[in-house]
């Protein structure tokens, strides 16, 4: 046993198991990131859609009062708008479920044009 040239079980195995502590720290977090990112695309998707949805309600005169529900699928998301009156303002809300299986509810107003 002069010559100790070589790695020994013990420089594997504590080589392996920094290697392992890595991998089963680095592979949830990147799993965290990728549907947080999903969450936030798909909710600035949304509001824009949101947006553009109330924009007839506030430039146009409408001759009716706005549809009260209705669902639209945006990115294989379904969406469920509502508009309804507030005092002179025009309340839009969106309600929809993110990939992380929770109810996520958004609310824009409007001030119709005179």
């Amino acid at each position: 046993m002069k010559s100790n040239k070589g790695f020994t079980l013990i420089e594997v195995l504590i080589a392996s198991s920094i290697i392992v502590m890595m991998v089963t720290t680095f592979v949830p977090i990147a799993s965290l990131l990728l549907h947080e990112r999903e969450v936030l695309s798909d909710r600035r998707i949304i509001t824009s859609r949101l947006h553009d949805e109330l924009q007839p309600f506030i430039w146009k005169e409408p001759k009716a009062p706005p549809p009260s529900v209705y669902t639209k699928s945006i990115r294989s998301t379904r969406a469920k708008f509502h508009f309804s009156y507030e005092k002179e303002f025009i309340k839009g809300c969106v309600e929809w479920e993110n990939v992380k299986k929770r109810k996520e509810k958004l609310c824009l107003y409007g001030l119709p044009e005179k």
